[in-house]
């Protein structure tokens, strides 16, 4: 007798909540009756993006200042006890530059300073 009971609580119980699954399963804000036991659900369009995003003009106006204010470190609540030890990174040596100027070019230069002195004294 007991056991008959229990599986009629248990149907009652499955029943129930496949009844109710079909109220929570619309859109929230709709109205049951408006939209029917079985509300149709309608694929958001693809060219949309949902939630809108707010237009620039709904934006509060920027204040230059706030750029120039130096961001303040976050203070440490715990100072550690170990010192942490770094070592300084150092490339690969670099090798030593060496300009050569072939008397050419000395002769070239030399002459395009003669012209600008000729063009600055006009």
């Amino acid at each position: 007798m007991k056991r008959a009971i229990a599986m009629l609580r248990i149907t009652l119980l499955t029943v129930a909540t496949l009844l109710a699954a079909s109220a929570f399963a619309g859109q929230p804000g709709t109205d049951l009756q408006s939209a029917g036991a079985f509300p149709a659900t309608v694929p958001a369009a693809a060219d949309k993006v949902y939630p809108p995003l707010p237009t620039l003009a709904m934006l509060p106006p920027s204040s230059g200042a706030d750029d120039d204010l130096p961001v303040k470190p976050a203070p440490h609540r715990k100072k550690s006890r170990a010192v942490i030890q770094t070592q300084e990174r150092k490339g690969p040596p670099m090798p030593a530059v060496r300009l050569v100027v072939s008397d050419a070019s000395h002769t070239y230069l030399d002459s395009v300073q003669r012209q600008i002195d000729l063009a600055l004294a006009k």
